[in-house]
């Protein structure tokens, strides 16, 4: 819960009128949106609906939609900032003459005037945090210094009444590095639709469906191929596993600009259990393919989300997790549903999972779920969004 936060339960009609007139418009600027995007799209798009169905009249910009298209996808893939920076720069243009009651603005990069007086600001990473910690070869850590810097003056030029939600501890901290009072900002976890993520009966059909053997270990990752991933780790980690592990196999799901280097570097240490599936759907595919593994793996250096979407859902399916030692995923530690791994060394790493592998763990995936339905439920949390969204809207 967000320190200095009160987490009340609101009444369903609480941001509408008795009558059922909509008492709050609420504009959303976004660069990714479901279905198109990663882990910033699904927070967003969970959070719409819940508030959706709270009363609130929801209207979503986003490069792709669905309700007002600014900005150019291809530009913001091809071009990282570049693309960012013209979204932002429509959006100030484009609501210059606004008469919404709040703006929910998803990492802002609003270098000209800030149309929006009462704005909430969340952030599921920053370029800051990711800098830092050196993430990457130099070319592409100098280019997110550059980034950082243009960050840093985008948020701190934020009107004052501006609150900021960070969807992780480190993330909460790292803007009061970046110069956010601590007061406007707060926590609010990453969540995970718990009726759609779920363990299955079914796992041998399910991975028939996928191609992946019926019988044996499955360690499941999940995510883009991106440098704060580590997925050269991932396989280098793996290769000593499977050396010593029989009938083990880690199925790779995700796209990203790391994929084809790491399909090279698995053929050229000769890795012979691992399947590269690419982009899964997210909504007609992924909750099956966590449903039928038996691990939940991820080797990342940095994440912005505490839990990152992707081990929410894979607790939520009832899945026991091996991740990397870094702060935003503790709470494997705090929920007892895995062990936690430091990848300073590949062969140390290979020998703390092989042991966690061999070991005897019999609560670990009842402790995953039950977390999951206490604690990241998107229900429960899209009550701390509408109470600080209320807040802005009274002034």
């Amino acid at each position: 819960m967000a320190a200095g936060f009160s987490r009340r339960t609101l009444p369903d009609n609480a941001l509408s009128g008795g009558d059922g007139d909509v008492r709050m418009r609420l504009l959303v600027c976004t660069t990714e949106y479901f279905p198109h995007g990663a882990g910033m799209a699904n927070v967003v798009y969970n959070i719409v609906e819940q508030l959706k169905s709270r009363g609130v009249e929801c209207t979503v910009c986003s490069p792709k939609g669905p309700d007002i298209r600014l900005g150019s996808w291809p530009l913001i893939e091809k071009a990282g900032v570049v693309g960012l920076l013209n979204y932002w720069y429509r959006v100030s243009q484009h609501f210059r003459d606004n008469d919404y009651d709040a703006a929910w603005l998803q990492n802002p990069f609003i270098v000209a005037e800030n149309p929006f007086k009462r704005c909430l600001v969340t952030m599921h990473s920053t370029y800051s945090g990711s800098s830092d910690l050196g993430v990457g070869n130099l070319p592409f850590h100098l280019y997110e210094s550059v980034v950082a810097r243009i960050e840093r003056s985008c948020l701190t030029r934020m009107p004052p009444a501006t609150l900021f939600t960070g969807v992780g501890q480190p993330v909460r901290e790292e803007l009061e590095r970046i110069g956010i009072a601590r007061d406007r900002i707060f926590y609010i976890p990453n969540g995970v639709d718990v009726r759609r993520f779920r363990p299955s009966p079914d796992r041998k059909a399910i991975r028939k469906r996928f191609g992946l053997p019926e019988d044996g270990t499955i360690l499941l990752s999940v995510g883009r191929l991106i440098p704060a991933k580590q997925p050269f780790a991932l396989i280098e980690v793996f290769s000593q596993i499977e050396r010593r592990q029989k009938d083990v196999t880690l199925c790779v799901a995700g796209g990203g600009e790391l994929l084809e280097a790491a399909r090279e570097l698995a053929e050229k240490i000769g890795v012979k259990n691992v399947i590269f599936l690419g982009s899964v759907d997210h909504d007609r595919d992924l909750p099956g393919l966590y449903a039928c593994a038996d691990y939940y793996i991820m080797t990342s250096k940095y994440e912005g989300g505490m839990p990152p979407l992707t081990l929410a859902e894979a607790m939520a399916s009832g899945l026991p997790c091996i991740v990397s030692d870094i702060p935003n995923l503790a709470i494997v530690r705090e929920a007892d549903c895995g062990t936690t791994v430091s990848l300073d060394d590949t062969a140390t790493a290979a020998d703390t999972i092989v042991r966690y592998l061999d070991g005897e763990h019999p609560d670990h995936a009842s402790n995953a779920r039950a977390y999951a339905e206490r604690m990241l439920n998107w229900e429960v949390l899209s009550m701390n969004y509408a109470n600080m969204l209320e807040r802005l809207a009274a002034g």
